[in-house]
């Protein structure tokens, strides 16, 4: 694993923002970013001066890594904390948005209008693919003991998640494993033993997702493994 190890959480999210403005600034040019409460601080920070005009002088799709199937305008929204976050201050006219459009009502409907935008932005792979980790193991909405993960003919899949008991929209595995690289974010100690057993050859999602293609693992000192 290649592990970043930050003192506290605040250093791994200024980190991660400086990551990725530097590869846009090296040539990243589609950028995939997952919700979750950790990322939001640093969203932010990438959607305020000085980062929000340096990286105004590049052309960039962002892409929504998965959804909830509730409204954009639900508090629970990927897409809409996005909004209020890396898009408070408009999006600037050099960038594209790519979301999941849960207004249609239909999950699998959702996933295929994303695989028809995503076709018609002329995506052929990720540059740089932001991830989180659940306490399950599972990274975008590929939860543990769901089909989606055998899914590799697809751009993006519906999922329903008996646990949580409702619907998800997310990219699939292969997208993520063919991007030019991921950045995963893991904080809190609740994260230390899903680390220990990726490292260990744990089959969880996150482990499928990025064993054997480069993952950087940016993470603060509770969550790094012993």
């Amino acid at each position: 694993m290649n592990l970043r190890i930050f003192d506290t959480t605040d250093d791994l999210l200024a980190a991660a923002a400086r990551t990725l403005l530097q590869r846009v600034q090296a040539g990243a040019r589609t950028i995939a970013l997952s919700g979750g409460s950790t990322p939001q601080p640093m969203y932010a920070m990438l959607g305020s001066s000085p980062m929000r005009e340096q990286l105004a002088e590049f052309p960039i799709t962002w892409v929504v890594v998965d959804e909830r199937y509730v409204p954009i305008d639900d508090p629970e929204s990927n897409a809409g904390m996005m909004q209020r976050t890396l898009f408070a201050n408009g999006i600037s006219p050099t960038h594209r948005f790519l979301r999941f459009r849960t207004e249609l009502n239909d999950p699998a409907a959702t996933a295929r209008a994303f695989e028809d935008e995503w076709r018609d932005l002329g995506i052929t792979q990720l540059d740089l693919i932001l991830l989180g980790i659940g306490d399950d193991g599972h990274t975008a909405s590929l939860f543990p003991g769901t089909p989606v993960l055998a899914v590799e003919d697809r751009i993006a899949s519906e999922v329903f998640v008996p646990r949580l008991d409702t619907w998800r929209v997310t990219i699939t595995k292969p997208v993520i494993r063919a991007a030019a690289l991921r950045l995963v974010l893991a904080n809190g100690t609740k994260k230390k033993p899903i680390l220990e057993g990726v490292r260990d050859g744990a089959d969880y999602p996150i482990a499928q997702a990025t064993n054997g293609v480069e993952t950087w693992w940016l993470i603060d000192c509770e969550a790094a493994p012993d």
